[in-house]
């Protein structure tokens, strides 16, 4: 399954950059492939739609479309595997996950998207939001794969 995380704006901090490579450089290459696409940011939700729309038109079929936003559900590492787990029962081939910029995002991509995470209430810069979806995936697929980094 190929997992393509597209992020609204560039992450300028190098330490950041560096974690978020550590965790999915430990993702099973031929399980799983992952894209990060970085997506222009603007001044306004609707300045950055059109990218975003285009990104999220361009997930292979059959693919599931995640918006990350405060008002999603929110759940739990185990709960995340789960739906993982199920998408690629039933064939997914793709998984997009999109990180808005700090504006939030236009209706027309809250339209576009196939189920909305909530990473909870808090506000959170989104070059962190970035590190925290790579340390996610990385521990979803440990739950999945037995490995004892996830501990209830």
């Amino acid at each position: 399954m190929q997992l393509i995380i597209l992020t609204t704006g560039k992450c300028r901090d190098a330490h950041i950059k560096a974690l978020e490579s550590q965790y999915l450089k430990r993702l099973p290459e031929g399980q799983w492939r992952v894209i990060v696409r970085e997506l222009p940011d603007g001044a306004t939700p609707e300045d950055e739609a059109a990218a975003q729309l285009v990104a999220l038109a361009g997930v292979p079929a059959p693919g599931v479309r995640i918006l990350l936003d405060e008002l999603g559900e929110n759940v739990g590492s185990r709960q995340l595997a789960a739906k993982f787990a199920g998408w690629q029962l039933d064939g997914v081939k793709a998984v997009a996950i999109l990180i808005g910029g700090a504006n939030g995002v236009s209706r027309n991509v809250l339209q576009r998207v196939d189920w909305v995470w909530s990473l909870g209430k808090m506000t959170l810069p989104h070059q962190m939001v970035r590190l925290i979806v790579a340390e996610q995936l990385y521990r979803m697929h440990s739950i999945l794969a037995g490995h004892p980094y996830h501990r209830d």
